[in-house]
């Protein structure tokens, strides 16, 4: 299965010490890798269908992002021959504009049906991946429950947009939703490791979808109760504001 990677900063973060571990220990995915973050709220995203590690050693332009990234928001993916994707366009994150905002997105998880969507907002993302599908969905149903709602917070218009999802489209959901300022996770099954670093590398959190830990210490697993329809975390900057079932 792919593995994904956020890193949200309270400051303008530059990822040397951990994208480069992220490949490594996700060096089984082996189709593919993309990275996206933000520069003057503008959401940028580098992507490559070469292998993210091979010959004991990292991808040479996924090292070099990693020393010159400088973003408060941070997305990586490493994608998985039984993903389908053979492009680097298949990759994630993909980037949409709405709400006034420049948004990634990076999903893991098998949601077949969800193929089927017909968005009914603009842009489409012309790529035939369920990842694209499932961003569309949320970015329709975000706006929807805006124009609604102008006074109602992302984070309820998440929380509601994710439980239609949810019913309309079953399935095996891990994913993250970000723009420059917030980042949103979500899972439904397996778990998500957290990580808060606040002395040696300064205030950062770390969420990623690798169970092994990226390097040795205190990583906080994140286990969606059987009985809920899935955990969701809020973060801004280093800072957790809501961690609770959907």
């Amino acid at each position: 299965m792919c593995d994904i990677l956020a890193i949200s900063a309270g400051y303008n973060y530059t990822p040397q010490k951990y994208l480069p571990i992220f490949a490594e220990k996700g060096k089984k995915n082996m189709s593919g890798w993309g990275i996206g973050f933000f520069r003057e709220d503008q959401a940028l995203v580098e992507k490559s269908s070469e292998q993210v590690f091979t010959r004991n050693q990292v991808h040479e332009s996924f090292q070099r992002l990693a020393r010159v990234i400088d973003s408060r928001v941070i997305i990586s993916h490493l994608n998985c021959p039984k993903s389908g994707g053979r492009h680097s366009a298949h990759n994630h994150p993909f980037k949409l504009e709405f709400l006034e905002h420049h948004w990634l997105f990076a999903q893991v998880g098998v949601v077949e049906n969800i193929r089927e969507y017909q968005t009914v907002g603009t842009p489409r993302l012309e790529i035939d991946v369920y990842t694209a599908r499932i961003f569309e969905y949320l970015r329709d149903h975000l706006v929807l429950l805006n124009r609604k709602n102008p006074y109602i917070s992302v984070y309820i218009a998440m929380r509601i947009a994710i439980q239609e999802l949810l019913e309309d489209y079953p399935g095996e959901y891990t994913f993250f939703l970000a723009n420059e300022s917030f980042l949103f996770a979500f899972c439904n099954f397996g778990q998500l490791m957290v990580l808060k670093e606040s002395e040696s590398m300064g205030d950062i959190l770390l969420v990623t979808s690798i169970r092994e830990k990226l390097i040795s210490t205190d990583w906080h697993p994140i286990i969606p109760d059987p009985q809920s329809k899935g955990e969701l975390l809020v973060i801004a900057g280093p800072d957790m504001l809501y961690a609770g079932d959907v």
